[in-house]
């Protein structure tokens, strides 16, 4: 074993006996100095274990403050008088199969820092630009003032090939070049300036996206310091399947032309008419072969050795639905995605959005649909028509779970303070 890692995986059995007594002052600065020496420590499954259990109750203690949440999680049953603790009721109606350990009183409280020293670059998914919502679009702006620090949107074309929109991410990371996501699915262009320490955050497509560009550019390991996967197309979709199949022999010379009338296909009633950026660029059949579980599986096997040789700490955030959860129209695709896994999020499979290398971790199964942990309500309009298109996950809390947690292992710098104001749920000095 290299000298490094033997010193990563020195203090493995005070971080085992840390953990089994409950002593997490110990435990954390032991699990950050582990991966501070080597990143491969990350591949150990005590740290596994608690990179799940700790994302988990960030996200709980994150969303104990947002007031709405917690008036749907509590449901019929706030009006009843429940008596459970704000993280449990949240845990139950936001996570898939939480441990009473997540919302547990002797975990650290959160500490958010006056700033992080990273930008958070967000990778967007299929169609994205093209829905009436931008993914996040009102969390991100939220998160520069809460937490100091850049965020920005990829400028991933929405219908082409993974290996095709990697030029796109290539910018976003080199050269901060992408777009701000405004309300009502509106954007404005981002050009510079480049960004040092970057955290990546795909969605859907954008996950694979993600690794297409490290497969391709393995010299930006040092300046991405996590990747998070969200519902992520990491092995493809078995409803991407069946779309190839359909499209694969059409003439799709005229894409622009037919373009609404195939994302019509795709999503009934929910994309919107406006104006089309880059249609030269549109690769319709492309697209959609990316993300079909063959192409997923054969670039896994190409490139899954040599992604995961990068040390790249890589975070999987998956989503679980159920049939009566989902927009009607997307109910048959939740069926026939349940023949393989009932715990799918009307999209992806749990495996299907899980990056199966030693590097990667998954950290959480959310509780909504595909939309729902990533979409803003869609229009009051389209709402009345279908059920389930109001979005009540809390976003928020989710992504700032993800940074305090880079942020808590050391992988980006902060300026954490130290105490808690049980007011507000911030850092104060004491």
């Amino acid at each position: 074993m290299p000298a490094s890692s033997s010193a990563a995986f020195s203090h493995h059995d005070a971080l085992r006996a840390a953990l089994k007594q409950q002593d997490y002052a110990a435990a954390i600065p032991l699990i950050r100095a582990a991966i501070q020496a080597d990143r491969r420590a990350l591949t150990d499954p005590v740290i596994k274990s608690w990179l799940a259990l700790r994302w988990q109750n960030l996200f709980l203690q994150l969303a104990a403050k947002d007031k709405a949440a917690l008036k749907v999680a509590r449901g019929v049953r706030g009006y009843l008088g429940d008596k459970r603790e704000a993280m449990q009721v949240l845990a139950e109606r936001f996570l898939l199969n939480a441990s009473p350990a997540s919302w547990q009183p002797g975990l650290p409280p959160v500490i958010l820092p006056q700033k992080l020293n990273a930008t958070l670059i967000f990778c967007p998914g299929f169609i994205n630009g093209l829905l009436p919502v931008h993914a996040f679009e009102h969390e991100f702006e939220a998160l520069e003032q809460q937490l100091g620090l850049r965020t920005f949107c990829a400028d991933a074309h929405p219908v082409r090939s993974c290996e095709a929109n990697v030029t796109d991410l290539l910018a976003a990371v080199e050269a901060g070049q992408g777009f701000r996501a405004l309300k009502g699915g509106a954007s404005e262009p981002v050009n510079g300036p480049a960004p040092s320490d970057v955290v990546l955050m795909g969605y859907s497509k954008g996950s694979p996206d993600i690794l297409a560009l490290l497969a391709q550019h393995p010299e930006l390991k040092d300046r991405i310091k996590a990747v998070y996967t969200w519902a992520g197309a990491i092995g493809g979709s078995h409803t991407a399947d069946g779309i190839y199949q359909l499209i694969a022999d059409l003439p799709l010379d005229a894409a622009a032309q037919r373009l609404h009338d195939f994302l019509a296909m795709l999503m009934p009633g929910v994309t919107r008419k406006g104006t089309l950026r880059r249609l030269d660029e549109y690769d319709i059949l492309g697209a959609v072969r990316s993300l079909t579980t063959t192409e997923r599986a054969a670039f896994l096997t190409q490139h899954g050795a040599a992604i995961d040789a990068l040390n790249v700490p890589i975070f999987n955030v998956t989503g679980s639905t159920k049939l009566l959860e989902v927009p009607t129209f997307q109910m048959l695709d939740y069926q026939k995605l349940s023949k393989f896994d009932p715990d799918n999020d009307m999209q992806v499979t749990q495996a299907q959005a899980k990056l199966a290398l030693p590097m990667s971790t998954h950290v959480a199964t959310l509780h909504g649909h595909h939309w729902d942990i990533a979409y803003p309500p869609f229009p009051r309009k389209m709402r009345m028509t279908t059920p389930n298109l109001d979005h009540p996950f809390p976003r928020k809390a989710g992504i700032m779970a993800n940074l305090l947690l880079a942020a808590e292992l050391g992988l980006i710098g902060s300026d954490f303070e130290s105490g808690l104001d049980s007011d507000s749920g911030s850092a104060r000095q004491k």
